[in-house]
């Protein structure tokens, strides 16, 4: 079927309501002050096909006038004689146009195109100027696929982003399309794009729409793109379809026509840009399909062409519902996962991306994720109302944000082990017992001072800044074993003091993304041993290949005992979330996306969930797979480092993390990629410091041996602890992020009781 375009002249309309039900999509437009029209409209009343009349012009009109000179405040009289004035002694029954709609039998009446299209943008000021807009009603858009398309195509129609607007789709509405289709149930059966196309002209009657109700297909894309004629070629490309041959087919042909190509994916709030009308040779989908052409596709297995669609939706930042989603495609699910409101996003993106190609504003081929979800889970409490003891609440407010800034620090499985109360100018921080190190977890409390070593260092760069100076006492007191640090606040002497590592708190973090083997920079090797030195502890890197890759053995050995050990399997599964909607219920532990560098990696932990799995693994002495993120890891790295401290007690663990805190934001500011590979010595720690915690007589001997190779990189003095064990890469910045608990769910600050008189 070729292309349904709009009628040239006013279409019969005996003929249109004859196949209105399931075919009509656009609406008949009557001029009243052609005779022939007039006598048209008439009779389709008399002859009672008109179910309902809608006649507001007056309150049209009215709109109109107001518009057009805001700053007037017009008196009913005088809007009456404007509104005399524009009709110009035409009757107002015959004034504007009558839209009457085949598919509801309403009958519209409308102003003229001109003013009806003036009054309907003018909300759209200054955010989009007169001239821009004229600008944008003269662009032709080709659109396949109306599904996520449709909130496309109508989002484009609301803001008038279009002179021209190709609409493609082959599909009929099915009931399980309803959750994000904007659409009544009585379209059921109906095809996508005449849908559209209904709601797009109740909206807009003037609209220029052309329909594609096959879809795109190989006969008809070089109309779908070119158009009828010279002059008619579309200046964007949208790609909202499901079939992968078509996606690659329509890049194929927009690249050979040097036009710009996009893509909402309604996961994450996707965008995906190709400019080949700036970048001709890009290519296509920036390399993720390799060499695979349209014609190629269909020949693949299905299995290839699921791994086409992953790698399209991009492994490394897909969500990990839909990446479930996908691998239950055809098995539990009949199609691809979606939303209504991704959808209804993606038509908000994809019309600004549009604005701005056809404005001409700056934006480069790449991808763009405006993920909503992720954001609002970064939304922190305001801070507490000035009431009544509003200097005591002031000083609260300060320290709560200073606080904010301590819990970003990073902890063992970021458990989050700290916990704040500010009570009479003191600030002090516990250790929370049932977070890290409660009982008689020796190994638990090791770390949980660790981490709060660093929450300490963060707030004594944050208080400097804010014009404070954080005395720190450590563990002042026998009375409570878990308190490990009071914090006086005084004036800083000279006021804030400017701090290259303050900006650096909130961007820090764990990069676990394969970096380059390129060496590390010496400027960058002086710059962390001296952050090392100057807060009392020793860096040592290994920058040797053949020690890196002896290294990435060991830890790989390292994380198959911890994975398979009973006593640490538990534990090591309840750091991990498991989906995007736990880790935002719990705001702690890390998400399985982060763990798993490859789908495999991601299979395995789903796998390790099972507690009887991880038995038979141990028992038969297997699970080698486990090893190979950390070789890979390993073998990409510039550098593995160690920190140490002298001593072994609780303060030096916290001074050892306050260092440690102090190394990692220097390496952020320098733009260096900074992992944590810590279960290899927390292994050593607990063989050689906590007697073996959790392991039997086979695997301590097996943990000597591997200690004895690790002396090869690494030398440690018996009087020293070992803080940080990690890998240094150059690497493209870590994709997910861990979240914290909310300051308030771990601060507090009890008003004092008010004196009765």
């Amino acid at each position: 079927m070729h292309a349904r375009r709009l009628p040239k002249t006013l279409a019969p309309w005996r003929e249109v309501l004859a196949s209105a039900e399931r075919e009509s999509w656009f609406p008949l437009i009557f001029d009243r002050s052609v005779p022939a029209e007039a006598e048209a409209m008439d009779e389709l009343m008399s002859e009672g096909e008109v179910m309902y009349v809608h006649d507001m012009l007056e309150a049209q009109l009215k709109d109109l006038v107001r518009s057009r000179t805001p700053s007037k405040n017009y008196t009913d009289d005088e809007v009456a004689q404007e509104i005399a004035r524009l009709l110009d002694g035409q009757a107002p029954q015959d004034y504007g146009r009558w839209a009457f709609y085949p598919w509801s039998r309403r009958l519209v009446h409308l102003l003229p195109p001109d003013s009806f299209i003036e009054l309907r943008s003018d909300r759209n000021r200054n955010k989009i100027t007169s001239e821009e807009q004229a600008r944008l009603r003269k662009i032709k858009i080709a659109l396949a696929g109306l599904s996520v398309g449709n909130a496309v195509a109508v989002t484009l129609a609301l803001e008038g982003v279009f002179g021209e607007l190709r609409l493609a789709d082959f599909d009929t509405l099915d009931l399980s399309n309803m959750n994000r289709i904007r659409c009544a149930v009585f379209d059921l059966g109906l095809n996508k794009a005449i849908i559209a196309a209904r709601q797009i002209f109740e909206q807009n009657p003037y609209a220029n729409l052309v329909l594609f109700t096959d879809g795109v297909t190989p006969e008809n894309i070089g109309e779908f793109i070119d158009g009828t004629g010279p002059g008619d070629r579309a200046d964007i490309v949208i790609d909202e379809c499901d079939s992968i041959a078509i996606k690659l087919k329509l890049r194929e042909e927009a690249r050979a026509r040097r036009l710009p190509v996009l893509m909402e994916t309604s996961d994450r709030g996707m965008l995906d840009i190709e400019r080949f009308d700036l970048e001709p040779d890009r290519p296509i989908l920036h390399g993720l399909v390799g060499t695979v052409t349209s014609d190629q596709v269909n020949t693949l297995p299905p299995p290839a062409r699921l791994g086409l669609v992953l790698q399209i939706a991009g492994l490394h930042t897909i969500s990990p519902r839909l990446a479930a989603s996908l691998l239950e495609l055809n098995l539990t699910l009949k199609g691809f996962s979606q939303l209504g409101s991704d959808v209804t996003l993606g038509g908000a993106t994809t019309t600004t991306a549009v604005r701005r190609l056809a404005l001409g504003l700056p934006m480069a081929s790449g991808r763009v994720y405006i993920d909503v979800s992720a954001q609002l889970a970064e939304v922190t409490s305001p801070p507490l109302p000035d009431l009544s003891s509003a200097r005591r609440l002031r000083e609260i407010a300060e320290v709560r944000e200073l606080v904010q800034y301590a819990i970003m620090a990073p902890s063992h499985g970021n458990d989050q082990p700290w916990r704040f109360e500010y009570v009479d100018g003191v600030l002090r921080l516990f250790l929370a017992d049932e977070r890290g190190g409660g009982g008689r977890d020796e190994i638990g409390r090791h770390w949980a001072l660790v981490a709060l070593g660093g929450a300490l260092s963060n707030l004594q760069i944050a208080a400097g800044v804010k014009g404070s100076e954080a005395n720190i006492q450590l563990f002042p007191g026998k009375q409570d074993p878990s308190l490990v640090a009071e914090v006086r606040f005084g004036l800083r002497a000279g006021g804030p003091a400017a701090d290259p590592l303050f900006e650096q708190i909130p961007r820090r973090a764990t990069n676990r993304q394969l970096g380059t083997r390129a060496h590390l920079s010496p400027v960058h090797v002086q710059a962390l041993s001296a952050a090392a030195r100057d807060n009392g502890a020793k860096l040592q890197l290994c920058t040797d290949r053949a020690l890196l890759g002896e290294l990435g053995q060991l830890l790989g050995e390292a994380e198959r005992l911890r994975l398979l050990t009973p006593t640490l399997h538990g534990p090591a599964m309840r750091q991990i979330r498991w989906s995007e909607a736990e880790a935002h219920d719990t705001q702690d532990g890390i998400r399985v996306e982060a763990l798993a560098v490859t789908p495999m990696d991601f299979a395995a932990f789903q796998l390790l969930r099972s507690t009887d799995v991880a038995k038979v693994l141990r028992d038969t002495n297997g699970g080698r797979l486990l090893m190979m993120s950390s070789v890979q890891a390993l073998a990409s790295s510039a550098a593995v480092g160690l920190l140490t401290i002298p001593g072994q007690s609780p303060t030096a663990l916290v001074r050892g993390g306050q260092a440690m805190q102090q190394l990692w934001l220097t390496a952020s500011a320098l733009g260096v990629a900074v992992h944590p590979i810590n279960t290899l010595i927390d292994m050593f720690a607990r063989v050689e410091r906590f007697h073996g915690a959790g392991f039997d007589k086979r695997e301590i001997h097996r943990f000597l041996e591997m200690r004895e190779r690790f002396t090869r990189a690494f030398t440690v003095a018996l009087t020293d602890v070992e803080i940080l064990l990690f890998r240094l890469s150059y690497a493209d910045p870590a994709p997910l992020r861990t979240l914290r608990r909310p300051v308030d769910a771990v601060f507090s600050a009890p008003l004092p009781e008010k004196k009765s008189p």
